[in-house]
């Protein structure tokens, strides 16, 4: 299992990946290396989460949330997941720095 400092990461999809939604689980085609991967209802939103904006903590409080689990349970789950799709290059993280600055307001360019 990951530590602690994955909970500051912002784990994003990668582009290459085409998403399909079937009726029970969603499907992941990496166009790289055409593998894919299938996500149950859980999954599936924590994949929906992989915005590149969401930290692991946030992700865990969100589902545990939502479906009503304790965050032990969850965050468990979270990291395994998140581990696995890192695996299979279907995550990144992304840029908490080149966020930060952004969002930060600095001017562009010199006076």
């Amino acid at each position: 299992m990951k530590n602690t400092a994955d909970f500051d990461s912002r784990p994003r999809r990668q582009e290459q990946i085409i998403v399909q939604k079937g009726s029970s689980e969603v499907l992941l085609f990496n166009m790289d290396d055409g593998s894919y991967y299938a996500l149950n209802e859980v999954g599936s939103r924590i994949w929906e989460l992989c915005d590149g904006t969401h930290g692991v903590a946030q992700m865990v409080c969100t589902v545990a949330k939502e479906y009503g689990t304790p965050t032990e349970i969850v965050q468990t789950d979270v990291l395994e997941l998140l581990d696995e799709l890192r695996t299979k290059n279907l995550i990144v993280e992304s840029s908490r720095s080149g966020m930060d600055f952004e969002a930060s307001g600095a001017p562009q360019g010199s006076p």
